[in-house]
This record gives C-alpha cells, sequence and structure tokens, in this order.
C-alpha cells in the first residue's frame, strides 16, 4: 500500500478569530516521507508566498516523519526566521515527538501543545 499524506489548509487570525492578521494553518494527517514529502512542501512554499511571518503545523495526524520530512521543515523555518518569524507545530503525535525528541528538533522548534497554544504564540510574534 503506498504512503498517503493529507494535508488541510485555512486561515485564522493572530488571536484566533477571522477579522485579524491572517496566519496559515496546515494540517497534515498520514506519512510524511520521502513520497508524500512534495505534498506538504508545497502547502508550506504556498504559506510563505502569502508572505505570512509566523506558520502554524499541526502534525496531531502524522504518523510517521522521516528525514526528508525534517529536512523539508527545517527548510520552511529557516525561511520564516529570516523574516523575523517562526515555524510553529502543534499538537505532535507521540510517534513525530519521539523522532523530535531523538534528534533534538523539540529543542530547535517551537513546539505547542495544541492548536489554540500555537494560536498564541502565533499572536505574540504579532505584538513584537
Amino acid at each position: 500500500m503506498p504512503a498517503t499524506l493529507v494535508v488541510r489548509e485555512s486561515t485564522v487570525g493572530e488571536t484566533g478569530d477571522v477579522t485579524s492578521t491572517p496566519v496559515p494553518v496546515i494540517q497534515a494527517a498520514g506519512r510524511l516521507d520521502a513520497s508524500t514529502v512534495s505534498i506538504l512542501e508545497h502547502a508550506l512554499m504556498r504559506a510563505l508566498h502569502s508572505a505570512a511571518k509566523v506558520v502554524i503545523l499541526d502534525l496531531s495526524e502524522v504518523t510517521y516523519i522521516s528525514s526528508s520530512g525534517l529536512r523539508v521543515l527545517l527548510t520552511c523555518r529557516r525561511q520564516l526566521r529570516d523574516r523575523h518569524g517562526d515555524l510553529i507545530l502543534c499538537a505532535l503525535s507521540q510517534n513525530v515527538r519521539d523522532v523530535f525528541d531523538m534528534v533534538g528538533f523539540t529543542a530547535l522548534f517551537g513546539v505547542a501543545d495544541s492548536l489554540d497554544q500555537a494560536r498564541q504564540i502565533a499572536a505574540d510574534y504579532a505584538s513584537r
């Protein structure tokens, strides 16, 4: 069975409502590996092209992440940091959290426990 990844894209206001400055929210579900990483990469590139300073990535439904998935996250984070922003990861599944802990990404990335917490972090960037 081929690996699958489903990506849903939306925006929310920095305070969680639709009336304030929109923040891209990308929700991924499935396996993030060499055969599916381009799906997430395209979604992240769309968010970057929107001139977003902060992007929220919900990984709660990602069951597996490979080194190619980690590379895409690092690349996106670097580009957002160049804008004085960040990639905020939220609701990591246990499998993904284990990988992040093992490779040291938990300390490198802003990781929120929930989408609401990620929205609050995004709002904090707006107030800077």
